[in-house]
């Protein structure tokens, strides 16, 4: 990414991910509510930056990347936020959630090692719809509470959605930006 243009959505991914760092900070210092509230505006600006890039043709690939990038740091604060705010869930749910994270890990390592970098840009449905179901979640989670059955969907949805991404990182000779799903990667021989 020599340079990154300065379009609404672009701009947007860059405040969600220099928010990581500081949130990161609230986090540790065991602030909460504030917490919650700056999540909900990064999972919104997430929404935005995707849904502003589409409509009005502002894509491009440095910016597919930055959104990634960002996607990354909304795990780890969420990742962080868990430990601190909701460690029961790492005791009680530790082994649906350390095998999403296995497999987001895993994904990301095939990645870095097929591709040199550490993100493809896939943006398949499964990880959009990965990515509203678990902010919703999570965004239910530090706002209201724990709801089990919600927890389930979204990480079997979630799982479902990384070994799909792992799957085309295999199959893939050359990073794939703005897929669809493995089946259009199929069908418009992106492989």
């Amino acid at each position: 990414m020599k340079q990154i243009p300065l379009t609404i959505p672009n701009l947007l991914s860059l405040y969600r991910l220099s928010s990581v760092p500081f949130i990161c900070i609230l986090i540790g210092l065991g602030h909460d509510m504030i917490f919650a509230v700056l999540f909900t505006i990064n999972q919104i600006t997430d929404i935005l930056d995707g849904y502003i890039a589409r409509k009005y043709k502002l894509q491009t690939d440095a910016g597919v990347l930055l959104d990634s990038y960002a996607d990354i740091g909304s795990y780890l604060i969420a990742f962080l936020a868990m430990l601190k705010f909701h460690p029961r869930l790492f005791s009680d749910y530790g082994f649906w959630l350390g095998g999403f994270f296995l497999i987001y890990a895993l994904q990301l390592a095939v990645c870095k090692l097929k591709h040199g970098r550490w993100v493809a840009g896939l943006h398949l449905y499964s990880c959009k719809l990965t990515g509203y179901v678990q902010g919703l979640f999570l965004v239910v989670l530090f706002c209201y509470g724990f709801i089990e059955w919600f927890f389930y969907v979204m990480i079997v949805i979630g799982i479902l959605a990384e070994l799909e991404v792992l799957a085309i990182h295999f199959l893939s000779s050359q990073p794939i930006l703005n897929a669809k799903g493995l089946y259009w990667v199929f069908k418009e021989k992106r492989l």
